[in-house]
């Protein structure tokens, strides 16, 4: 039963999954700025077999602020930006603005605090904000979620 469907601008590249997300959140560093033109909100899957991609996804890598190699993925035709994966993590963060019904997921999380734009406000959604890649957090949030999962 697929869940979740989204892709790219142009159409040429497009994903689906069966599961829930595993933690939703807000990257407010520097690099996720600079790379998406804005904060970015990932919604995070355990693993890719999670998610199916269809087309020619192009990559780009390089380090990010927590040290480790990170790298974006996105159709070299239009240049949405489709999900990005850290070396240090195993699963993949896909964009929210690449999924066809973004309105789905709301970030629990935000991370890099320190590099918040002042004027950037939440709904209330966000129930964790810290400095720093927040891996402990995230890992925290990701194995409450699991276990709903698999209830």
């Amino acid at each position: 039963m697929v869940k979740h469907t989204g892709g790219c601008h142009c159409g040429k590249i497009s994903f689906s999954n069966e599961f829930d997300p595993l933690v939703v959140f807000q990257c407010n560093c520097k690099r996720c700025r600079r790379l998406f033109g804005t904060v970015a909100v990932f919604v995070t899957f355990g693993s890719d077999d999670e998610v199916q991609f269809s087309g020619e996804i192009s990559e780009y890598a390089a380090p990010a602020e927590s040290g480790s190699l990170a790298r974006t993925f996105f159709c070299s035709d239009c240049g949405t930006k489709i999900y990005g994966k850290a070396d240090s993590y195993e699963g993949l963060g896909i964009i929210l603005g690449a999924f066809d019904d973004p309105l789905q997921f709301e970030p629990k999380l935000e991370n890099y605090i320190e590099h918040k734009l002042p004027w950037l406000r939440d709904n209330g959604c966000i129930r964790e904000s810290v400095e720093g890649l927040a891996a402990i957090e995230t890992i925290g949030m990701m194995m409450e979620n699991l276990d709903q999962r698999q209830s």
